[in-house]
């Protein structure tokens, strides 16, 4: 593998169409990490998030022949994941599996009570916006995801979900309403 290889996805791509394994690896090493925290983020249960990038990685080199050289492999990864995500998430709804929040976040606000209470609020903070993502739809959700965690524009999310921009408005609009509602009746308490 040269170095052409290492500085472009595209070459990449052309490296494993040619059979170089290593290319593969490449390719993998350089987008594990954003798989992984777009898998984490919609998916919301632990135990399933590493089948989740799993079946996202077997489905890109699966399809890796369909990519488009010339067009952006983000923006087609992150379409791969964000589906993946989306269809694991509804196939853990429909088994009826319910998230516990306490079980993704209980060993983080154990740790930041021992460390002080200066992150105790934040780790709080995060824990009620996880909760309150979890209990709005796999769309809108992964429209909040996408804008905000991941900072992409609504009309690469609308390519992603296979929408139109003003759907993905209304997605990210609604799931800010919850947040705010749900996090308004906590403040309450």
């Amino acid at each position: 593998m040269n170095r052409e290889l290492v500085s472009s996805d595209e070459a990449l791509i052309r490296a494993i169409h040619a059979g170089d394994e290593k290319a593969a690896a490449c390719l993998y090493h350089r987008h594990i990490d954003r798989v992984h925290r777009i898998c984490y983020r919609i998916v919301l249960e632990p135990s399933q998030v590493n089948d989740c990038v799993q079946e996202v990685w077997l489905r890109v080199f699966r399809n890796l022949k369909r990519f488009q050289c010339g067009k952006s492999f983000s923006a087609w990864l992150n379409a791969v994941t964000a589906n993946t995500a989306i269809d694991f998430y509804r196939k853990t709804v429909r088994r009826g599996n319910h998230i516990d929040i306490d079980e993704l976040y209980g060993n983080e606000l154990v740790a930041e009570e021992r460390t002080g209470d200066h992150h105790l609020d934040e780790v709080r903070l995060h824990q009620r916006i996880c909760k309150v993502l979890a209990e709005i739809s796999a769309s809108q959700r992964t429209a909040f995801i996408l804008r905000y965690f991941e900072d992409m524009s609504t009309g690469e999310i609308a390519q992603i979900l296979g929408c139109n921009v003003g759907t993905v408005r209304t997605h990210i609009r609604r799931s800010l309403l919850a947040l705010r509602e749900k996090l308004a009746e906590t403040i309450k308490l």
